[in-house]
């Protein structure tokens, strides 16, 4: 036990080291991190930059970076982690690597596609933008991108139940199979990747397949209405990232 003047002498030395602006320690869940930074972030950049210094694949560099950070996540305790992708479907560009053009700017197929990586921990939404040419810093994001689901998850479940019917109506008669509409091979796609614990909720939202509204041109269901708006979401909150 601490004699009084001990106790008093303690309270002191603690009260001129916060006065004294020493005491950047910030508690972030159940572990003190310096300034509040949880510590997997620096396996995130390190994963990171180990990748893009590798000779990658010319086709779904990001997909595959995105699944690479997503295991890290998950073995951080992470369980709630929103992969967006946006841009245009069938207009990739292969570089050539060996003009000086690519080993100056980098060039790669995906450049023109919008890549990010939202999470939340302990109450903070995370933003990381995923780039296939340079490490992108770990960013605070915007609460509603990730909670816009839990607000309308009914309307997403039912469009989840909706494409579950359709495929047991198929099976179960093969001789009288629908078939969703036709779409462009080439369009402006935003997909959605929505990982909840051990369940995924997947989509993709076609430009075509909308009013500029928003407002779907088949399928007008509540919940593709609310597969756009979350998107539209997601993009706006990228612009300002």
């Amino acid at each position: 036990m601490l004699h009084p003047m001990s106790k008093w002498l303690f309270r002191a030395i603690i009260l001129l080291v916060s006065l004294s602006g020493l005491s950047y320690l910030r508690v972030y869940g159940s572990t003190a991190y310096p300034n509040g930074k949880p510590a997997y972030l620096a396996s995130i950049d390190s994963l990171t930059n180990n990748y893009l210094a590798q000779n990658q694949p010319e086709h779904n560099r990001m997909w595959n970076l995105h699944k690479i950070l997503l295991s890290r996540l998950r073995k951080a305790g992470i369980d709630t982690i929103l992969y967006y992708q946006s841009g245009c479907v069938g207009c990739e560009v292969l570089p050539d690597r060996n003009t000086v053009a690519y080993k100056k700017s980098c060039l790669c197929s995906e450049e023109e596609q919008s890549v990010y990586l939202f999470w939340q921990d302990h109450g903070k939404t995370l933003s990381k933008k995923l780039d296939c040419c340079q490490n992108q810093p770990v960013t605070t994001g915007k609460p509603v991108v990730v909670n816009f689901y839990f607000q309308n998850q009914a309307a997403f479940q039912a469009g989840n139940k909706f494409f579950q019917d359709f495929e047991a109506y198929n099976r179960s008669h093969p001789k009288a199979v629908r078939f969703l509409p036709p779409t462009s091979v080439h369009d402006d796609v935003t997909d959605i990747q929505f990982y909840l614990a051990k369940r995924t909720v997947q989509f993709s939202v076609r430009k075509a397949d909308f009013t500029e509204a928003g407002v779907p041109k088949y399928l007008r269901y509540p919940w593709k209405r609310k597969q756009w708006e979350w998107t539209q979401l997601i993009k706006k909150s990228t612009l300002k990232i």
